[in-house]
């Protein structure tokens, strides 16, 4: 079957490696280069880990989890860093216990702490008296770009065509042949006929399905790396110093990454709206900084207060921060994913093949995935707040 994929970040060329690995004629599609930083399918880290409220989540990553290290062998370097992790807030938090719940029913091993135990176990942390701590140990951080470039290479060992620089205008539906035509270049020099389309563009969704009217909303993310003032030791990706969320603010962060000096920390509430994704991009806000810092000075005293790296990206997200994973209405041989909402970078090996079962119709997913469906967004309108992050942890 010859197949075009649309998009190349996490989810897609997850898709492109699973096609060209299954015998597949397979195209895909960059209006950027590999691993580009316009999106959200970048950078040195990206959080993984079991710890969902919602228990289908915790069934997902499980899954997840499987093909991240079947990608890790196939590419033959390091893509996924276990270095455990931390979900902490008051002791009375809802959230936290409904994740404690979700644990205990997948009977997935865990510890709980309180301020003192963690004191002593991860020096670097400093949690209030009334607050504790769940530490999963299968937790950690994805190489997000090596991971992109890694699906590529491996497509391409199977034969996949990427086409880079490749902006996809327009994809249309054949009433005459069954055929999707890919419509690149108003010369038509490098249009090219597919029995199959996947679109998974992130934040250019919109653009491609204009007609679609997907319940999607792009924002502006902010992350920010401090520098270690001091115990350089406590930081560490060896489980000295795990990935953390924050139930109370929604903050998050990460050891040491051996890439990039600091300390990355960054707000999982969603950020000013975007409405021109190719417009450019402020650099991180002065006042954001400040508030990382504030947040920094009293979670972890060995910070300073130095910015070492900063960076922006792009959220797609859906009003209940679920994803869209269906074929387009009316285009049944048309199929997309969209709305990773930020927490879908950990689920794109998985959300990438799914897609590419759905497309070549030989074999189905095991779990039901009738939530993801377009027909599911139906009831929320624009006054709905998506600032829904409960599922996401």
């Amino acid at each position: 079957m010859k197949i075009a994929i649309v998009g190349l970040g996490g989810t897609g060329s997850a898709a492109l490696r699973h096609l060209a690995r299954s015998g597949h004629q397979v195209v895909g599609y960059e209006q950027f280069h590999i691993g580009h930083t316009h999106g959200s399918s970048h950078g040195e880290s990206r959080l993984i880990r079991y710890m969902y409220r919602d228990p289908f989540y915790m069934q997902l990553v499980a899954d997840a989890y499987r093909l991240w290290d079947e990608l890790e062998k196939d590419a033959q370097e390091q893509l996924f860093v276990r270095c455990g992790g931390l979900y902490f807030g008051h002791k009375d938090n809802p959230n936290i216990a409904a994740t404690e719940r979700s644990l205990i029913d997948a009977q997935l091993p865990y510890d709980r702490f309180n301020a003192e135990e963690i004191k002593l176990k991860y020096p670097a942390f400093k949690l209030q008296p009334d607050e504790i701590a769940l530490y999963q140990q299968d937790s950690g951080f994805l190489r997000a770009t090596r991971c992109v470039q890694a699906n590529i290479r491996l497509a391409k060992a199977h034969g996949a065509v990427v086409h880079e620089q490749t902006p996809v205008k327009e994809i249309v539906s054949s009433s005459e042949n069954g055929k999707i035509l890919v419509r690149c270049s108003s010369d038509n020099t490098i249009d090219e006929e597919f029995d199959r389309v996947i679109v998974t563009a992130g934040p250019w969704m919109t653009r491609i399905f204009k007609d679609l009217n997907l319940p999607l909303k792009l924002t502006r993310q902010q992350i920010v790396y401090l520098n270690i003032n001091d115990h350089e030791e406590y930081f560490q990706a060896d489980g000295t110093f795990p990935v953390w969320a924050d139930s109370e603010t929604n903050y998050y962060g990460f050891p040491s990454d051996g890439q990039i000096d600091g300390i990355k920390l960054a707000s999982d509430n969603l950020g000013e709206a975007i409405t021109d994704v190719d417009a450019h991009r402020r650099p991180v806000d002065d006042v954001y900084i400040d508030q990382i810092r504030q947040y920094a000075e009293k979670r972890f005293p060995n910070l300073g207060k130095t910015v070492t790296h900063s960076q922006t990206c792009i959220y797609t997200n859906t009003p209940n921060a679920d994803f869209i994973v269906d074929h387009v209405p009316n285009q049944p041989n048309v199929f997309l994913v969209s709305g990773c909402s930020g927490h879908g970078f950990k689920f794109t090996i998985l959300l990438g093949k799914i897609i590419a079962m759905m497309a070549i119709g030989d074999e189905k997913y095991e779990r039901d995935l009738s939530r993801f469906q377009i027909a599911s967004f139906k009831s929320f309108i624009e006054s709905v707040d998506t600032n829904l992050l409960n599922k996401r942890y």
